[in-house]
């Protein structure tokens, strides 16, 4: 994701709150815009929706999103993680030809897996009539495309662009989603309209992709199969990729299938007490977790550089070991400091829960959950931060290392404290705790071994 930094650099650099304030605006949009726009989209149509098309329509269509966003995390991660390391080794080389392919092939990979695995989930085990599972199946396949798409995004200055398509595609979905379901499509409709914002969001963005980096036209046979015909980049991230969404969602997944869980139309299930707590504690990392990505794309980046240049310069043992030395307490100090920040913007929305939940009209059960899903969002925020400098320097046994665990610990630590109901979201906190205190160790000795990294494992000449 380094090349968005130049961008973000050069409005971080006006010293005015507009320059930092839309650098973190655009910063939201390039980390988080699919996660945002399914999330406002849905609590604007669920707010319209019910004087409109009645609460039940709403819920199980704001059920169904949910569904598709998880599989389309699930499916895109691995694909994304892949796409981004060819991409960028290609960029290394300066192949830029090569990139268009390369994009197109895991555009194919990604429409296929995503339109069986949909499909099976819609239609063959949840057993959604046709319409509403064709219109699921459309709804996960443009979300799954916007994920991909947005891997390929940070390589794209034209910021003002990629967040006015996110604005436009979400004012389509709530606007054409409402519109056919009024007209008596009902939860198709919904998803249709939803689906057809997203599809337009996607295709503006696929637009600079293509403008950015043009090149021959493939089939799209020929793209896939070039796609698989080359080895993986990295087997190991593309696993880890995998395990990272399934890390997200193992804890829903578990308290779905619990005494928690509530079975609406067609037989969906959900948990109201658990979901929409998480949710909003995720919403709270979101402005953090953006001005964290707008440091590793341009400070943590232009260090790094730096310290590269100067290991392929030739330079002497003393000169790359100050830099990685920098380079060690800038990150810390950076991580830790937007930890405690982040831990008192949890601290502030946890005494304030009493007002948030009148607001948004839940139940005073959920109080005790969002408070727990507050403090271990901020914890995930910690975790989030070090993988990413761990993800940024390709320590992939790292990087798998630390999923795998939050995966084990997630779905765990839930389903054995789901026997005391009044400990529901102890189990992310827990997990989250752990698995943060480890990741930043691990980030600690990921970048003491700097040097082990650049000379041997990440070097293709040594590797092969």
């Amino acid at each position: 994701m380094a090349g968005i930094g130049f961008a973000l650099s050069k409005l971080r650099s006006q010293n005015n709150l507009a320059g930092h304030s839309i650098a973190t605006g655009h910063a939201i949009m390039i980390t988080a815009g699919p996660w945002i726009v399914i999330m406002i989209g849905l609590a604007l149509i669920s707010w319209l929706g019910v004087p409109l098309v009645g609460a039940e329509m709403t819920t199980t269509f704001r059920v169904l999103v949910i569904y598709c966003f998880a599989l389309s995390l699930v499916v895109t991660a691995p694909i994304a993680l892949e796409l981004n390391l060819r991409v960028s080794a290609e960029l290394f080389e300066r192949r830029f030809d090569r990139v268009h392919g390369i994009y197109a092939g895991a555009l194919g990979v990604t429409a296929l897996v995503t339109v069986v695995l949909a499909w099976l989930l819609f239609a063959v085990i949840i057993g959604l009539d046709m319409p509403t599972a064709t219109a699921a199946t459309f709804c996960v396949l443009q979300v799954s495309l916007l994920w991909l798409t947005m891997s390929m995004v940070a390589a794209i200055r034209q910021y003002t662009i990629v967040t006015t398509g996110f604005t436009m595609g979400l004012s389509v979905s709530v606007v054409l989603g409402l519109s056919l379901a009024s007209l008596g499509y009902g939860v198709a409709g919904l998803l249709t309209g939803f689906g057809a914002g997203l599809f337009l969001a996607f295709s503006i963005l696929h637009g600079l992709i293509i403008q950015t980096f043009p090149g021959r036209v493939y089939r799209l046979t020929d793209g896939i199969g070039a796609l698989i015909a080359h080895p993986m980049r990295s087997r190991t991230f593309v696993i880890a990729g995998l395990s990272s969404a399934l890390a997200v969602w193992i804890d829903k997944l578990v308290v779905w299938q619990s005494y928690e869980g509530t079975a609406i139309a067609h037989g969906l299930i959900h948990a109201p007490r658990y979901d929409v707590p998480m949710f909003i504690a995720y919403l709270s990392i979101v402005p953090l977790m953006s001005v964290v990505s707008i440091w590793l794309e341009t400070d943590f980046f232009t260090a790094y550089r730096k310290y590269r240049d100067i290991v392929h310069s030739g330079g002497t043992l003393r000169h790359i070991d100050a830099q990685r030395t920098a380079i060690t307490w800038q990150t810390t100090n950076t991580i830790f400091s937007a930890f405690v920040v982040q831990i008192a913007i949890s601290l502030v929305l946890a005494l304030a829960g009493p007002w948030i939940v009148s607001l948004l009209g839940m139940g005073l059960e959920t109080l005790q959950v969002l408070r727990l899903a507050l403090i271990g969002a901020a914890f995930h925020f910690l975790f989030l931060a070090c993988v990413g400098v761990i993800l940024f320097v390709q320590y992939a046994r790292a990087y798998f290392f630390l999923q795998a665990v939050f995966l084990v610990l997630n779905g765990g630590l839930t389903y054995v404290l789901l026997a005391n109901p009044d400990a529901l979201g102890l189990g992310y906190v827990i997990a989250t705790g752990a698995a943060a205190i480890l990741a930043y160790g691990v980030m600690v000795n990921t970048l003491k071994v700097m040097n082990r990294l650049t000379f041997v494992d990440n070097n293709p000449a040594v590797a092969g």
